[in-house]
């Protein structure tokens, strides 16, 4: 259904489509979804398919002697009169379903044996498949069965085999039309080798010049925009901090670039990155930006984010409004990296305070008259116990989650605001 809807032109009304599918993939809810847009359907099917009615399968493997060859037994559904189940007799049985299909009789040839040719009836429906089907066989044979590149090779990578696939058909595609060059010349039609030993031969005669497209006429003049340098004081810092993941294991955090953020089209498109400039950024409020190009940002876009924030932006002053939800915010640390900085902090510095209280020692030897006259001895100030207060560690209450049976649905929060995950 998704590659029919995009094949077929938009539905309009009067204006009816015809598809003929093999047994595989032929169903009676494919056929109603068809129909429902106005595309008209007929091929065989399987007789284990859903839907299909059991009183038109037949016991016998083969045709019976008493039934002539050509016997045509239809079902018509109650709930779609269009939707027509038919059984055809050839050597063996064979079961269709169509929609839109006539109920005339037309006739159809086969083979006996002896290299006779008969004619016998067949439905109008069974004669469309025919015809329609043909081509498609044809086809296959002539890619399938001899001379074919798709099954002269193997590749694990399943887009290669279909390139080949696409090469075959457009080989096949032109033997065909080489064919009928010769039919309208007067000449004997050639066989397929002889047209493959041609087309090698043209092939191995093309150059490099045949592939530069030739320009007819110079387009008028238009002025190059030469993009402004980026200042050297911009330039790309990495985030310092790293996250232990696992033992033995560490990444850097990943921030949103504020380029995707303004330009991204729905909400929750999210696009991370580890680095930011530092002369943008306002000490721990940093402006983080990707160093990759976006295609979908602007059109016929070749700058990385990193660029349209400087230049074409003006260092982000002059940014656009963004496509969905409210405008980017430059934000600081979180409250736990705050406190986790503070720390750090408060450790650095009582080294400092240890080796001041180890110096003093060492000045009252050097300079002991000093020591007298401006400042009593060391023994005699008081003892001052420094102990740091105890933390009360905060715990947080259990909360218990209801059972629910069935699951709400998702929604987006009305505001189409921005979350921004920090690690």
């Amino acid at each position: 259904m998704r590659n029919l809807q995009k094949v077929l032109p938009p539905q309009q009304d009067g204006t009816y489509h015809a598809v003929a599918t093999v047994r595989f993939y032929t169903s009676v809810q494919l056929v109603l979804q068809l129909l429902a847009r106005n595309v008209y359907l007929v091929g065989t099917i399987q007789t284990n398919k859903k839907g299909f009615p059991p009183a038109l399968i037949a016991k016998e493997a083969s045709r019976p002697a008493d039934v002539p060859r050509g016997t045509t037994t239809i079902a018509v559904a109650k709930c779609c009169p269009l939707l027509q189940a038919m059984q055809w007799w050839d050597r063996l049985p064979v079961y269709l379903l169509s929609t839109g299909a006539s109920t005339a009789v037309e006739t159809c040839g086969r083979h006996v044996p002896g290299g006779r040719r008969v004619t016998i009836p067949c439905s109008s429906a069974m004669r469309d498949y025919h015809r329609w089907m043909g081509g498609v066989d044809i086809h296959d044979q002539l890619r399938l069965q001899r001379y074919s590149l798709q099954l002269s090779v193997r590749f694990r990578k399943y887009y290669k085999t279909i390139f080949l696939g696409l090469v075959d058909m457009a080989m096949v595609n032109a033997y065909i039309v080489y064919r009928e060059a010769h039919k309208q010349q007067g000449k004997p039609p050639a066989d397929h080798a002889a047209f493959l030993e041609v087309l090698q031969a043209q092939l191995l005669q093309t150059t490099g010049a045949d592939f530069v497209e030739d320009i007819l006429s110079p387009g008028p003049a238009t002025p190059t925009r030469h993009a402004t340098p980026i200042a050297a004081a911009h330039k790309l810092s990495e985030f310092p901090e790293w996250v232990q993941v696992r033992e033995g294991f560490r990444k850097r955090p990943q921030h949103q670039c504020k380029v995707c953020s303004i330009r991204k089209t729905k909400v929750g498109q999210r696009s991370a990155t580890r680095f930011f400039y530092e002369a943008c950024s306002n000490g721990n409020k940093r402006v983080y930006l990707c160093d990759r190009v976006r295609p979908g940002h602007y059109v016929n876009n070749n700058m990385t984010c990193h660029q349209i924030w400087h230049v074409k932006w003006k260092n982000g002053e002059e940014r656009p409004r963004p496509r969905i939800g409210r405008d980017i915010q430059i934000r600081g640390l979180g409250k736990k990296r705050r406190r986790r900085e503070d720390a750090e902090t408060n450790d650095d510095s009582e080294p400092e305070e240890l080796e001041a209280v180890e110096e003093a020692p060492v000045e009252e030897e050097t300079a002991p008259a000093v020591q007298e006259e401006s400042a009593p001895a060391v023994g005699d100030a008081p003892a001052v116990e420094e102990t740091a207060p105890a933390v009360q560690e905060e715990t947080v209450p259990a909360v218990e989650v209801p059972a629910y049976e069935e699951a709400a649905p998702a929604t987006t929060a009305p505001d189409g605001e921005e979350r921004v995950n920090s690690v």
